[in-house]
């Protein structure tokens, strides 16, 4: 069953409409389940573009089209376990990074208010399924292993990258979400086609929000707009900056040098 889609390559068109599809599942599910578990409103969303892409991609195996598949690891010279420390250090210092970019955006009380309930008051076997385990494996799924395999056909792989991050982003419908969405999602987009294994970006995803989450069930009283400046003393924060510049500029220097680009079919005509 999964198999077919490997042969479903959305361009940037496609990619949209699978995320118009996206919103309007999370519609239905928060219709459907208005209080229910969060992990199975998520899974109801996140099923109504994965299905449009499973049937694309049953049409499309009928027809003379050459499969890409989903996952296909080449990680050139470095280790797996080499590759996984470095993108776990980078993505941890995208977190630090991207901060003062989220901290001038201020947060109405409103959409503080849902952040709190999704973070705080939602039960956390429930938050850990939805947020840990789902969230990385499909979200992963859908932008990289299927938007962006597609758009790295018909396009440039920056502007591919550059495309699959900025949907990834416009998916969370908040700029608080959206801007580290994007940063972390450009930097997952690029080690997928430096790679074109997916289980990393998964495990790089996880890591990400099992960090948010451990950070916001370790400190209940800190808001949801609370940033790592605000966390910690002036000047450990501003050596901690620092360290993550110099430490992110040498994981991808690293990652870069060990790896070479997955090799891309000809593109198609749109």
């Amino acid at each position: 069953m999964i198999q077919y889609f490997k042969y479903y390559k959305p361009g940037l068109g496609q990619s949209w409409l699978l995320v118009g599809i996206l919103l309007v599942g999370g519609i239905i599910a928060g219709f459907l389940l208005p209080d229910g578990p969060q992990s199975l409103s998520y899974a109801i969303n996140m099923l109504f573009p994965l299905a449009w892409a499973w049937l694309m991609g049953q049409q499309a195996k009928e027809t003379p089209t050459e499969p890409v598949p989903v996952n296909a690891p080449d990680f050139g010279k470095i280790s797996p376990a080499l590759l996984l420390i470095l993108g776990t250090l980078a993505t941890f210092c995208l977190s630090v990074l991207t901060d003062p970019l989220v901290s001038v955006i201020p947060m109405p009380d409103s959409i503080k208010a849902i952040f709190e309930k999704v973070f705080m008051d939602t039960p956390l076997w429930d938050m850990v399924i939805a947020t840990c385990i789902l969230a990385p494996l499909l979200e992963e799924f859908l932008c990289r292993g299927l938007m962006l395999r597609g758009m790295l056909q018909r396009m440039s792989p920056g502007k591919a990258i550059a495309w699959s991050s900025f949907l990834f982003a416009f998916m969370h419908m908040n700029p608080w979400q959206a801007i580290p969405a994007f940063v972390l999602g450009a930097m997952f987009g690029w080690i997928y086609w430096r790679t074109r294994c997916l289980w990393v970006t998964i495990f790089l995803h996880f890591f990400n929000n099992g960090l948010s989450t451990l950070m916001s069930r370790c400190m209940p009283d800190v808001t949801m707009d609370t940033g790592w400046k605000d966390i910690l003393p002036p000047a450990v924060y501003w050596i901690l900056f620092a360290a993550c510049v110099v430490a992110l500029a040498i994981s991808l220097y690293l990652i870069h040098e060990k790896t070479l680009p997955a090799e891309v079919p000809p593109r198609v005509e749109t």
